[in-house]
């Protein structure tokens, strides 16, 4: 009964990581939040050329203060009607770091 208990602990651990890193990483606690935030950094980046300096930390921050998790929400909801949107948004999310 021991290694049950030691296997279902570690399932619900890593399911319970799954969720809370990408909010920890992205400094929220919606996981659709989250992923807006990365989309935004990375398409500044991207524009920028690169993840450092005014032109970056400019579109950044103009882009932040607008990615709330709304729009994400509604996207991966329509892309994925099957499933929870937080459900999606931290597949996507852990699929765009991978």
């Amino acid at each position: 009964m021991k290694p049950l208990a030691a296997a279902a602990t570690v399932v619900v651990v890593l399911i319970a990581l799954f969720f809370v890193v990408p909010m920890i990483a992205g400094g929220s606690t919606n996981t659709c939040q989250a992923l807006g935030s990365h989309e935004v950094s990375n398409a500044a980046a991207g524009i920028a050329g690169s993840k450092s300096g005014a032109v970056y930390n400019t579109i950044n921050s103009v882009g932040q203060s607008s990615a709330t998790g709304a729009v994400t929400t509604q996207v991966e909801a329509n892309a994925n009607p099957n499933s929870p949107a937080p459900v999606s948004c931290t597949y996507e999310y852990w699929k765009s770091i991978i």
